[in-house]
């Protein structure tokens, strides 16, 4: 059996490479697009921290988006969510979506495909890494813990060959595709480069802070305090928090990919729902994604924001 030392390891080395310092009524139809004005950006995604500026929870938004001028009785929330999170967070998820006629739902695999209760058992490198970051972070997985097979829940998301064929659609091919992620890599560092030089020193800011207000990741000095945990919690949920930084976004290569391609498969998922008379639905996708829905929700749909609910995701106090 591997201990959890050799986890926290394994894990801190996965992190200094990820997180090195250098992503039948009458419904509104979008045939016509209504006149709106411009609105502020939501934020779905952010850190609380104490008197002393330290973090203490990772929350994420339930933001309630209604048709302008208050007509009709329709409501929908874009339910940001982290995948990977503490269980009261998921138990307080799985009871809100209980008042949904409909929740559309992220997850790229087939159409219609259900996510089993406890989640899907896969020996894939990738659900190694997330059983790692479970462990030693002591927080669970979204997959896990929502209960996917609920009536109300429709799969809303592309296929791995229809994300394949979205990708083709627009002219790319391997090499258009290594040359834009280079460029947006670039583009990403000579942003953070220059935001790091703009940064004027905060008062009692350590050194080692960059940027985002995260420290650099040191493995050895985690490796020895016993506090090394709680610490990676913090910087990695600053990561969380900073996703949706001009400085920290997926750049517009993975950006049409993983977000305005399944994203725009989603809302087709939504209209239908709308003409079946579905009144009340929720979105639940990754934070990250909520920006570019909101974006929709305006311009296609004629909704506005209504209010916003805040969930607490991590608590980084432990």
């Amino acid at each position: 059996m591997i201990r959890k030392a050799s986890l926290y390891l394994l894990l801190l080395g996965l992190l200094q490479f990820l997180f090195a310092p250098t992503s039948q009524a009458q419904s509104p139809q979008p045939t016509k697009k209504p006149t709106v004005q411009k609105a502020t950006p939501t934020q779905f995604i952010r850190l609380q921290r104490d008197e002393k500026k330290q973090p203490v929870a990772l929350e994420t938004a339930i933001v309630r988006y209604v048709p302008v001028g208050g007509k009709g009785d329709l409501e929908v929330d874009l339910v940001g969510a982290v995948h990977i999170g503490d269980k009261d967070y998921y138990k307080r998820l799985n009871k809100q979506f209980q008042q949904y006629d409909v929740v559309l739902y992220e997850l790229v695999a087939q159409p219609g495909t259900v996510i089993p209760k406890g989640g899907r058992k896969k020996d894939d490198p990738l659900s190694l890494i997330m059983q790692v970051v479970k462990m030693v972070l002591d927080l669970e997985l979204q997959t896990e813990r929502i209960d996917y097979t609920k009536k109300n829940f429709v799969h809303a998301d592309l296929s791995p060959e229809q994300m394949a064929e979205a990708i083709q659609k627009r002219g790319d091919d391997p090499v258009t595709l290594i040359l834009g992620f280079t460029a947006d890599m670039l583009r990403q560092m000579n942003a953070r480069e220059q935001a790091e030089k703009n940064q004027p020193p905060t008062k009692g800011t350590p050194p080692a802070a960059n940027a985002s207000g995260s420290e650099d990741l040191d493995i050895f000095s985690l490796i020895l305090d016993q506090d090394g945990p709680k610490k990676l919690k913090r910087m990695l949920a600053e990561q969380l928090a900073n996703i949706e930084s001009p400085t920290s976004g997926l750049g517009p290569t993975l950006n049409n990919i993983l977000i305005a391609d399944r994203n725009e498969a989603a809302m087709k998922v939504f209209q239908k729902e709308l003409a079946q008379g579905k009144k009340k639905i929720a979105i639940f996708y990754g934070a990250g994604h909520m920006a570019d829905f909101e974006k929709r929700l305006r311009l296609d749909f004629g909704l506005e924001k209504k209010n916003v609910q805040w969930l607490e995701a991590w608590d980084l106090e432990d």
